[in-house]
């Protein structure tokens, strides 16, 4: 498998050069990510395909400005830094279902050679049974039953099984985690152009080119897991209280703005003396309590009123006022039983989260408010996998 190279030459003027595993780079987002950021930044590059193994020598000598990774191998640490995450992969074990019934310890692993997985085995300590050049070798050889298991991106194995015209359903596929794609710079190159690295982490939101969506599959082990639980909780008396009392005091639109706009300055500042003390209430550490059934599966939880204020939360958010998102305004007060959101990859926790929000009506069906409960993504898909996709097994 070749690399994408990324040339960028001192001075805004001169293209740059960067290097990854990215498939079809005239249509990956990730590329169109970094197009779009280098646009906004004026500066321009070239992309070269370069061998993977050959794209880290460059960096390492100062020939090379940067490569597109997930991984960052320790080697490389002393000579770049990597950017936020442009995108996810999704990796999945991929097996025949004919070679199945193989014990794991004597399963033959397939990789393309300098490829993230390859070098993952490497730090996994795992041999690779065959390396081959691209990925379509690599799900020949697993068709051909040459190697017993691989470990892959799993849009890049259902676009490359369609390509070479492979009956999907006779692959077994399992969730494995994410890994978050970035842009690995040189140090070079970053130290020529000083609050490069931070400006280009700032406009990666911008320059989204699509919401990283869980899969059919994934979304409906998530829901299979979580929805009941979130539906359950919405109609305890201790929620449709609390929110029945905040309901009956509204706020104006100035009083929401200045209470959002105080909370937002304090958590900036790392003193959220707002957030902390509705932390602490009677309702938020209960909430707090229920989530630990769920050994870390459920990272958060927030519970809002008729207006999107906050009415308890178990761990601090970033603002106060939630009716101005996504989550609240399509289901407050709207036909529908949930709304599993994109993931997003949490920079703080290095944790990947989507967020499952459920209407909380009282008896007679009146919207009363919204509960919302960030979930771990990857820990839910692989605890859920391991135990079956049904309800009860996913709670100790």
């Amino acid at each position: 498998m070749l690399a994408l190279a990324f040339l960028a030459a001192l001075g805004a003027a001169i293209p740059a050069q960067l290097g990854t595993n990215i498939a079809s780079p005239a249509e990956d987002s990730a590329v169109l990510q970094v197009a779009c950021i280098m646009q906004q930044l004026e500066q321009p590059y070239n992309l070269l395909s370069l061998p993977w193994l050959r794209a880290r020598q460059e960096v390492r000598l100062n020939r090379l400005d940067g490569y597109f990774t997930a991984v960052l191998l320790q080697e490389m640490e002393p000579f770049g830094q990597l950017s936020a995450p442009l995108y996810l992969e999704n990796w999945y074990w991929i097996e025949h279902r004919s070679t199945l019934s193989v014990p794991p310890p004597v399963k033959r692993l397939g990789a393309v050679r300098g490829s993230h997985q390859a070098k993952w085995f490497e730090t996994m300590d795992l041999a690779a049974a065959a390396e081959v050049n691209t990925s379509e070798e690599l799900v020949k050889m697993l068709n051909l039953k040459r190697v017993d298991r691989i470990l892959m991106d799993l849009e890049v194995f259902e676009q490359t099984a369609a390509r070479l015209g492979l009956v999907r359903q006779d692959f077994s596929v399992r969730f494995f985690r994410y890994v978050p794609l970035g842009v690995y710079f040189s140090s070079q190159f970053l130290q020529q152009r000083p609050g490069f690295l931070s400006r280009f982490n700032a406009l990666i939101p911008s320059c989204s080119q699509t919401p990283f969506i869980l899969s059919e599959r994934e979304q409906r082990i998530v829901l299979d897991a979580f929805l009941p639980p979130a539906s359950e909780l919405a109609t305890q008396a201790l929620i449709q209280q609390a929110l029945q009392s905040q309901n009956a005091t509204p706020w104006s639109p100035e009083q929401i703005s200045q209470h959002d706009q105080r909370w937002i300055d304090e958590v900036k500042q790392g003193q959220p003396q707002l957030a902390e003390s509705m932390l602490h209430t009677e309702l938020s550490q209960w909430l707090a309590r229920w989530q630990q059934q769920f050994s870390g599966r459920v990272a958060e939880i927030i519970l809002m009123d008729a207006q999107g204020r906050n009415v308890a939360i178990s761990a601090v958010t970033s603002d106060y006022w939630q009716g101005d998102e996504i989550k609240y305004q399509q289901v407050f007060a709207q036909p529908v039983s949930h709304l599993l959101d994109s993931v997003r990859f949490d920079a703080s926790s290095q944790r990947f989260l989507v967020q499952l929000t459920v209407p909380v009506n009282n008896a007679q069906g009146e919207p009363l408010g919204a509960l919302t409960l960030g979930l771990d993504v990857e820990l839910s898909l692989q605890y859920c996998q391991r135990n079956g996709i049904s309800p009860g097994y996913c709670v100790d």
